[in-house]
């Protein structure tokens, strides 16, 4: 049986001298007694450090679970710190140590089956947990008909936001344009009244810098060229294609207009720069909204979403790729049924926990599960935290873009580099070039062509 110990925030477990951090300071969990279970097999879980909420949910949903008495299972999380999972993770492989249970994205899950890391579960969950995905779910997590993760959520990675006011005040509009020709024009218009009004540390617009440009310039790609770096039978790069020229000239123009700020801090929290006055506009990740609900209430009847200028104005099409993140059971792990009703309990089982997420985001993602969609769909017409047009724009951008690529990663370096070189003032034709040669090159390496898994 279980048996009652003092209240803990966090279970600190030390794995050959690695070690996850207690929650931060600013993270208050209500007191509450952790039960322990004599005997129990434990399952030890690695979840990413996210926002405070989400951070306080997993424990919430944690102590809940380990409230069963009579299931067998401990459950004992570790919070790793996004920046350096990859090295925590490989340092636990080398030393035996791996989590029973890990996040991992959806464009990183197929590298994860190719290194033999990720388990088959299609076996440990129920057949109706996988009946329950939608397609689009589905086939970020199923290879060759066979069930490498459970799916925890779907967002849109680029979505525009801007600050009413600001828009009004230095845009003299309340109207985001919807092609890129009037968008830059209004950028013009709000860099010029800013300066005559001797405003310091404003800026017209944000994108994407580093890293997040590399993941959240799927959109930008798929909305200018028609498709992504690289060819659906992953057979040769589409850096020549129609498109990126036009893409690579609108990132010259925001860099040398000093549209957008040299340097930002992470793409994820981008949008506190808009809340703080420091941003007209940005691109932000719909995750946003519940940054903005969760810890800027007083601001959003001031902030508008809208969905990303295109070159052709048309917003009917992907503007965006879905996100997010899979539960994977270790195949290293030696209590896998144990793990898979960890899993079944939290995502893939009853609508409840789920819920509980859903809510916390305020609604700022998409179930990968249809029941669970549904059970979102009839609660949104009476919930008042989220503005209906918000979840308008979420859900048209949301409906319309692919899942995430799962191609090397090192091919979407090579676009980012390419635009953040063009920036930096390089010859828009050479540095396409480079880019070019760059992912050709990577084909041959990774032995790619003709080898996508999603089919060409």
């Amino acid at each position: 049986m279980k048996r009652n110990l003092l209240p803990i925030l966090l279970m600190c477990l030390f794995l050959a001298g690695l070690y996850a951090c207690k929650p931060p300071d600013d993270i208050i969990i209500d007191e509450r007694e952790e039960q322990f279970e004599d005997g129990a097999t434990k399952v030890n879980m690695w979840i990413h450090d996210f926002e405070d909420w989400n951070n306080l949910l997993n424990f919430k949903q944690r102590m809940d679970f380990n409230d069963i008495l009579d299931d067998g299972i401990q459950l004992e999380q570790t919070l790793i710190d996004t920046g350096t999972f990859e090295d925590l993770i490989r340092s636990a492989r080398e030393t035996g140590n791996e989590p029973d249970i890990y996040m991992v994205s959806y464009g990183n899950l197929y590298k994860e089956i190719q290194n033999g890391y990720a388990a088959d579960i299609t076996d440990l969950l129920p057949q109706s947990s996988f009946d329950d995905l939608y397609d689009t779910a589905t086939s970020g997590v199923r290879y060759d008909n066979r069930y490498y993760g459970y799916p925890i959520l779907m967002e849109p990675s680029t979505l525009l936001f801007y600050n009413k006011t600001l828009l009004e005040t230095y845009g003299e509009t309340s109207v985001v344009p919807s092609n890129w020709d009037d968008f830059t024009q209004l950028l013009s218009t709000i860099k010029t009244n800013i300066s005559a009004a001797n405003v310091k540390g404003l800026y017209p617009f944000d994108v994407p810098k580093g890293i997040g440009l590399g993941w959240a310039s799927w959109g930008l790609q798929l909305s200018s060229t028609g498709g992504l770096a690289l060819s659906n039978d992953w057979r040769t790069s589409r850096l020549l294609d129609p498109g990126y020229e036009d893409l690579a000239g609108l990132w010259k123009t925001l860099y040398e207009n000093r549209y957008v700020p040299l340097s930002s801090g992470d793409y994820t929290e981008v949008i506190n720069d808009l809340c703080l006055d420091k941003l007209v506009m940005t691109t932000a990740g719909s995750w946003s909204i519940a940054t903005v609900i969760n810890d800027y209430p007083d601001l959003i009847d001031n902030i508008g979403v809208a969905v990303m200028p295109t070159f052709s104005g048309d917003t009917n099409i992907p503007t965006a790729t879905n996100g997010g993140w899979v539960y994977v059971i270790s195949e290293a792990s030696e209590n896998k049924e144990a793990a898979a009703k960890v899993l079944e309990y939290l995502v893939a089982g009853a609508t409840d926990k789920p819920l509980e997420y859903f809510r916390g985001a305020r609604y700022a993602k998409a179930s990968p599960r249809i029941s669970v969609q549904n059970a979102i769909t009839a609660e949104l017409s009476s919930q008042t935290d989220v503005p209906q047009a918000w979840i308008n724009v979420l859900t048209s951008v949301a409906a319309l873009a692919p899942m995430e690529p799962i191609y090397p990663w090192d091919v979407s370096i090579a676009v980012s580099a390419m635009l953040e070189n063009v920036a930096l003032g390089n010859s828009i034709q050479s540095e396409i070039d480079n880019a070019h040669q760059t992912i050709i090159n990577l084909i041959t390496t990774n032995n790619l062509a003709g080898n996508n898994p999603r089919g060409s």
